[in-house]
């Protein structure tokens, strides 16, 4: 028998908001994402195993980070902000804490996270058309909620 719930897997209602500590106190908006790709959560590595030469299995917990991926637009208006930012970041030579706010109604589920930039797109690539430009943050906390 064929059942149905009520989550789909639509990502076109989902919003990024986003604020760095010592630049915008207030959460603002990621605009102009990428048709195809807008963001993408990485995995992180949770533990580590060894075998000894007994045949037993140990494991251990290890601290891990999480890759954070948002893809814009040539023409996202969030470009000009988010190259603010690494401007400030670049030219004071110490990095800031990002904090993430990410929801995603069809799921009903938001995302609270928080980490520090990693890679960054510098200029504009020119080909038949621009391309988009890909920013990226290494995660230390991602804490999912449910929406109501």
């Amino acid at each position: 028998m064929q059942s149905f719930g009520d989550k789909t897997l639509t990502s076109a209602n989902s919003t990024v908001l986003w604020r760095a500590k010592g630049y915008n106190d207030q959460f603002a908006r990621l605009e102009g994402y990428q048709a195809d790709n807008a963001f993408t959560f990485g995995e992180g590595a949770i533990g580590e195993t060894v075998m000894g030469v007994d045949g037993f299995q140990s494991g251990a917990y290890t601290p891990h980070e999480v890759d954070f991926n948002v893809h814009l637009q040539a023409n996202s208006p969030s470009r000009f902000h988010l190259d603010q930012v690494f401007n400030k970041i670049i030219q004071q030579q110490e990095t800031m804490l990002f904090e993430f706010q990410i929801d995603i109604p069809s799921i009903k589920m938001r995302f609270i996270c928080k980490g520090f930039p990693v890679n960054v797109a510098r200029g504009a690539t020119a080909k038949k058309t621009l391309d988009g430009a890909n920013f990226s943050w290494k995660l230390g906390e991602i804490t999912p909620e449910t929406m109501a």
